[in-house]
């Protein structure tokens, strides 16, 4: 099954746009640098039944070093933005919608190399080891807290999507 960069992005949206799952994830990439895009590629996975062993995150993560540097560079400037005074609207704004644009565009190399990558299914929804894959990552698996947050975000992504 190919992963469409359209497709993923309106997935995300969906996820990212429950409230409890936005600050979840960015907790978890605030507290324990855990990018975003991955996480939601994650819920995807376990959504779709597709098994992205340790070694495939791995080279997801590396896939996306310069963008997500490129986003952490922005991130900070819009952060810096926000506490600015006096508050510029107009200019926060447009740091933002620049920000979504970089984060649209690592979905897009996400979704590249996801499909080139021999990927497994399973039939089974919500269980797979795609989640072990990641929690190992990002170093996660003795960090009690985190992986609590990680299994939320996978719970709220679940009830989230409707079944297609």
């Amino acid at each position: 099954m190919n992963l469409n960069a359209d497709t993923f992005w309106q997935y995300s949206l969906q996820v990212y746009g429950n409230k409890k799952v936005a600050d979840t994830a960015l907790a978890l990439q605030d507290s324990y640098q855990v990018n975003v895009n991955m996480l939601l590629l994650l819920c995807w996975c376990t959504d779709k039944g597709a098994v992205v062993t340790l070694n495939q995150w791995e080279v997801l993560k590396a896939a996306i070093v310069t963008s997500d540097d490129k986003l952490q560079k922005h991130r900070k400037l819009r952060r810096q933005a926000k506490l600015a005074r006096p508050f510029n609207d107009e200019a926060y704004t447009r740091l933002k919608q620049q920000e979504l644009a970089l984060e649209m565009e690592q979905q897009d190399v996400l979704t590249t190399v996801f499909n080139r990558m021999d990927v497994e299914y399973v039939p089974l929804k919500g269980i797979n080891g795609s989640v072990a894959g990641f929690i190992n990552l990002y170093a996660l698996r003795k960090n009690e807290e985190a992986v609590k947050w990680v299994t939320y975000v996978l719970k709220l992504s679940q009830s989230n999507i409707p079944l297609s």
